[in-house]
C-alpha cells in the first residue's frame, strides 16, 4: 500500500471530523429508518456490554480514538488514558481529552510506538484502514504495549456493514472510495477481515483476545 493512499485516508478522516456522530448516531444521511437504527443499536449495545464487562482500570492507551464514542467508555475507571490520532481534528471534538487523566498524542500510527506500558489498548473502527502488509506489524506493536495480563478491546465493521454505507462511492480490492456530505471524494484503505483471519493475526502477534460478531453489523473483542 502506498503511502499517498495513507495520507489520503488521513486527510479524509480529518476532513470528516465534523460529521463523523452523523455515522454513529444515525443521523442525516445515514438514518437508515427506524428499523434499521433499531438493529444498530441493538447490535452496537452487545459490543458496549462487553467493553463495560471488561471493567476497565488502570492505564488505558486507546488508538485512532475520533470523536470519542470509545474514550468516554473506557475514562470512568482508568488512572490514565492515552489518545493517540493521526487527526487533531477529531482529538479537538474528542470530550474525554479535557479530562485532568488524559493525555493526547497527534501521532502517525503507523509509525508512533512508546516506551510505556498499558494495562489496556484498545482501538474501534481502526484495525480495518491497516492494509494487509502492515498488520502484523501493527497487532505485535500492540502486544508489546501491554503489560503482563494486559486486555484488548477491539471493534470494526463487518464485511456487509462496510459496503452497505451511504457515504461509499465505489470499491477496488482494498481500496474505498467515499464521498463527505460536501461532495468531495476520498480514497481509504477498508479491509474486512473474517473472524478466522483476524483470530489468527490476532494468535500469531500473541494477543489473546477471542474475536466475536454480532449477528451482522460488528465485529469485536473485549477481553
Amino acid at each position: 500500500m502506498t503511502d499517498p493512499v495513507l495520507a489520503e485516508q488521513l486527510d479524509y478522516y480529518e476532513q470528516r471530523a465534523a460529521e463523523y456522530d452523523d455515522w454513529w448516531l444515525r443521523r442525516g444521511r445515514y438514518d437508515a429508518g427506524p428499523s434499521e437504527n433499531a438493529r444498530w443499536a441493538a447490535e452496537l449495545g452487545e459490543v458496549t456490554a462487553a467493553l463495560d464487562a471488561m471493567d476497565v482500570r488502570g492505564d488505558v492507551l486507546e488508538l485512532a480514538p475520533g470523536t470519542g464514542q470509545w474514550s468516554r467508555r473506557l475514562l470512568p475507571g482508568c488512572a490514565s488514558l492515552t489518545l493517540v490520532d493521526g487527526s487533531p481534528a477529531m482529538l479537538a471534538r474528542n470530550p474525554a481529552a479535557s479530562d485532568a487523566r488524559a493525555r493526547t498524542v497527534r501521532a502517525d500510527l503507523f509509525e508512533w510506538t512508546t516506551d510505556d506500558r498499558f494495562d489496556v489498548v484498545a482501538f474501534g473502527f481502526w484495525l480495518s484502514h491497516v492494509p494487509a502488509e502492515r498488520l502484523a506489524a501493527f497487532l505485535s506493536r500492540v502486544a508489546g504495549w501491554l503489560r503482563p495480563g494486559g486486555r484488548v478491546f477491539y471493534v470494526d465493521s463487518r464485511r456487509e456493514a462496510a459496503k452497505a454505507s451511504p457515504a461509499l462511492v465505489s470499491t477496488d480490492g482494498d481500496l474505498h472510495t467515499r464521498r463527505l456530505a460536501d461532495g468531495r471524494e476520498f480514497t481509504i484503505v477498508k479491509v474486512c477481515r473474517t473472524r478466522e483471519e483476524l483470530q489468527e493475526a490476532f494468535e500469531a502477534a500473541g494477543l489473546a483476545a477471542e474475536i466475536r460478531e454480532t449477528p451482522t453489523l460488528f465485529q469485536y473483542a473485549a477481553g
